[in-house]
C-alpha cells in the first residue's frame, strides 16, 4: 500500500508530462492566458493592497478600523473586532488576499485561530472593479448586471457571517495605540514588497498549473462552460458570456462562479493558509453555500429591477 501511494502520483505526473509534450501548443496558449490574467486582473488588484496593508499594520491602522467597526464585528458577527481589518481590505482587493490578511493577523497575535477560521468563511470577495467592469460591462454588456452581482455577492457573505457566528459575544476591548517607535519606513516597505512578491508568485504559479492541467484535460474530453467556471472562474465567466442562453441564466451562473471562486482560487487560498491550522473544508462548504445564496439573491434583484 505504501508503494502504491507513491506510485500513483508518479504515474499521474508522468502522464501529465507526456501530455504537455503532445499538446505543447495548447499548453503555451494557456500559460499565456495565465500570465494575462495575473498581469491584467490580479496584479493591479492585489499588489498595491498587499503592500499597503503590511505598511498600515505597522502604524496602528488595524486598531483604528477595529475601533470604528467594533459594534458590527462584536454584536453582528460575534468576532474579534480586528477581523474588520480583514473584511474591509478583502472587499477592496478580493480573494485570495483575504487569506493573506488572516495569516498576517494570526501570526501577529491580533486574532485567535478560532477567529481566523470564522472570518475565512465570509471574507471571500472578488474585486468590485472586476465584477462591475469586466463581468458586467465587458462580458454581459450591461454595467447594471455587474452591480446586481456585486450586491448579491456581498449580501450572501453577510448572511453566512451571521449564521456561522459563535453563540457567545466576545469580550475583547479595543484601545487605539499608535506605534510611537515604528521601524524605519524603508525597512517596512522592503519587507512588505518581499512578502507580497512571495505571495503573488504562489498565486500566479497556482493559476498557471490549474490552466495547464485544464487545457490537457480539455484535449481529451470536451468541457462545457460550467466545468470551466468551477475549475477557473475567469475562463468560465468568459465562456458563459458568449454562450447561447438567456441573459438571466448568464447572470445567475456568473454570480455562482464568482461566489464559489473556482478550484484555482481555492488552491491559492489553501497554499496560503497551509500549516496555519486554519481549516479548508468549512471554507469550501461556505463557498458552495455562498454561490447558492447569491444566485437566489441576484435572481430576485433582477426581477425587481425589471419590474421597476
Amino acid at each position: 500500500m505504501k508503494y502504491i501511494k507513491k506510485l500513483i502520483p508518479l504515474i499521474i505526473l508522468t502522464l501529465l508530462l507526456i501530455s504537455m509534450l503532445i499538446f505543447a501548443d495548447k499548453v503555451i496558449i494557456n500559460v499565456n492566458l495565465a500570465v494575462d490574467i495575473c498581469i491584467n486582473n490580479l496584479l493591479p488588484s492585489m499588489l498595491p493592497f498587499l503592500i499597503l496593508s503590511t505598511i498600515l499594520s505597522n502604524y496602528g491602522f488595524i486598531e483604528i478600523i477595529s475601533k470604528i467597526m467594533h459594534p458590527i464585528m462584536k454584536y453582528l458577527f460575534h468576532l474579534n473586532s480586528n477581523c474588520a481589518y480583514i473584511i474591509i481590505l478583502s472587499m477592496l482587493s478580493g480573494s485570495p488576499a483575504n487569506s493573506k490578511y488572516i495569516t498576517q493577523l494570526l501570526n501577529n497575535n491580533k486574532i485567535t485561530i478560532d477567529d481566523a477560521n470564522k472570518v475565512l468563511l465570509f471574507s471571500h470577495f472578488v474585486n468590485p472593479i472586476f465584477i462591475i467592469g469586466t463581468v458586467g460591462t465587458v462580458f454581459l454588456n450591461n454595467k447594471l448586471y455587474g452591480y446586481l452581482i456585486l450586491a448579491s455577492h456581498y449580501f450572501a457573505n453577510i448572511i453566512i457571517g451571521i449564521f456561522t457566528r459563535n453563540k457567545n459575544i466576545p469580550k475583547d476591548k479595543i484601545t487605539i495605540s499608535f506605534n510611537t517607535q515604528p521601524k524605519n519606513f524603508i525597512t517596512i516597505l522592503k519587507s512588505a514588497i518581499k512578502d507580497t512578491i512571495d505571495t503573488l508568485f504562489i498565486v500566479f504559479g497556482t493559476i498557471t498549473c490549474c490552466l495547464v492541467v485544464l487545457s490537457i484535460i480539455n484535449s481529451y474530453f470536451t468541457f462545457n462552460p460550467i466545468l470551466y467556471g468551477i475549475l477557473e472562474m475567469t475562463s468560465g465567466l468568459k465562456y458563459i458570456s458568449i454562450s447561447n442562453i438567456k441573459v438571466i441564466y448568464k447572470i445567475i451562473i456568473s454570480t455562482f462562479f464568482i461566489s464559489f471562486g473556482g478550484i484555482s482560487i481555492h488552491a491559492q487560498v489553501f497554499s496560503i493558509i497551509d500549516n496555519k491550522k486554519i481549516r479548508y473544508l468549512p471554507y469550501l462548504e461556505a463557498r458552495i453555500l455562498q454561490g447558492l445564496i447569491s444566485s437566489i439573491i441576484v435572481y430576485i434583484l433582477y426581477i425587481i429591477t425589471n419590474i421597476i
